[in-house]
């Protein structure tokens, strides 16, 4: 479920050249591996916010595409060697300076990536992974993504669209039988925009009694499959996760593959991203990572509940390697492109939130889940890319993220 409240403090946060705001005190503090302290104790249950929300009113559907998609063999990381004007070089060092504070006040650890223009100028880890173990977060350290799961899950099903295998003009109900009657208006366009109206199963008053069980995606579902929906497609925008299990589950309908396999297979493996893959709910793929709460361990969530949703982990190195392919345009046709970064209703487009900072156009997707804050952003027309992973819940990402960029763009 939402929690406004928290969105309201993390309005209030300082977002340049600031610290983030301090979650519980008690926190561990490390720099570049040390630790001063440590809680193992588990900490109040924190009810998972998978992204904020935002208001508007109604998405028409996007008309069909169908097009070969491109082949994504080839496509690497650019080379991060040649000149950079010294101004730039000096604020990747008042970058590193900034998060290594940030850990030294308990109010971040995790990783983060910021290249600029071909260039990494950043690329670490800062604070631990695993305060209990004392082992400390990488570059290479795999961080669940919670919601920044949505924008890869709709690059499946856009790769798909573009194969001419799915359209987002059909009503779901083409991949789906038996469909409820309610589903009937639906089509694929609603799901991607969030226009669909239906129910967000994790606003149930009931979703804290399972969140830390396994779950099918199946299971999923039925939680909310029965239910009417909140205004007719198209009418609205409500930002909902039943959405994007539903998305997950076309993939597994049209390609006859599991949604983790399909993933793997499209877009993971191509692009080398071999730390990316799913969570199925345990923390088992994470090499040890564990989400925290501030200064204790947060509740652990199971993340088989967010089918498509937010059940993705990866690493701050491989999202980079789909920024880069995002950005040489090998994902997608241009047209199919230029569909899923146009705003619609509560500035979301096809899978990604649209702002516009200024004169820089940003394109990214946060997450929050307990345990979990994450950002995904690019400001492809200044060839800026932020990618801040963290595994304290309280972690202001929003602020971290435009602080980085305002060091750029000063």
């Amino acid at each position: 479920m939402r929690h406004f409240a928290r969105a309201t403090e993390l309005a209030l946060c300082l977002l340049v050249m600031l610290s983030t705001c301090s979650g519980p005190p008690g926190q561990s503090a490390s720099i570049s591996g040390i630790v001063t302290a440590s809680n193992p104790a588990l900490g109040p249950t924190v009810q998972p916010t998978i992204t904020p929300a935002a208001s508007g009113a109604g998405v028409a559907p996007s008309p069909a595409l169908e097009v070969p998609a491109p082949p994504l063999s080839g496509v690497t990381a650019p080379a991060t060697s040649g000149q950079l004007p010294p101004a730039i070089l000096d604020r990747a060092v008042q970058m590193d300076t900034y998060l290594s504070g940030l850990v030294q006040q308990n109010t971040f650890s995790g990783a983060v990536l910021v290249a600029y223009q071909g260039h990494v100028l950043l690329s670490r880890g800062y604070g631990m992974a695993n305060r209990e173990q004392a082992l400390p977060a990488a570059a290479s350290t795999r961080f669940r993504l919670a919601s920044v799961t949505k924008p890869l899950t709709a690059l499946g099903v856009l790769r798909l669209v573009a194969q001419g295998q799915v359209q987002l003009d059909a009503p779901i109900c083409t991949y789906f039988d038996p469909c409820p009657a309610a589903w009937q208006p639906l089509t694929v366009a609603n799901l991607l925009h969030h226009t669909s109206g239906l129910p967000d199963y994790t606003d149930f008053p009931d979703y804290p009694n399972v969140e830390q069980l396994p779950a099918t995606s199946e299971q999923v579902v039925a939680r909310f499959r029965d239910m009417p929906l909140a205004f007719p497609p198209g009418a609205g925008y409500d930002y909902c996760n039943s959405n994007f299990v539903l998305l997950s589950l076309i993939i597994e309908r049209v390609t006859g593959k599991h949604y983790a396999d399909y993933m793997r297979d499209e877009i993971f493996a191509p692009l080398g991203m071999g730390d990316t893959g799913l969570d199925p709910g345990d923390f088992s793929p994470l090499g040890g990572t564990r989400g925290y709460a501030g200064g204790v361990l947060d509740i652990p969530a199971n993340v088989s509940n967010l089918y498509g949703a937010g059940n993705l982990y990866s690493t701050v190195e491989d999202l980079y390697k789909l920024a880069v392919a995002l950005d040489a345009g090998t994902l997608l046709p241009a047209d199919l492109t230029a569909q899923m970064t146009t705003p619609g209703d509560g500035r979301y487009g096809l899978g990604w939130m649209i702002e516009q900072r200024g004169p820089n156009r940003l394109i990214f997707h946060p997450g929050s889940i307990s345990g979990v804050a994450s950002w995904f952003g690019r400001y492809p027309d200044a060839g800026l890319t932020i990618i801040v992973l963290s595994n304290d819940y309280y972690a202001n990402v929003y602020g971290i993220a435009d602080s980085l960029a305002a060091q750029i763009f000063n």
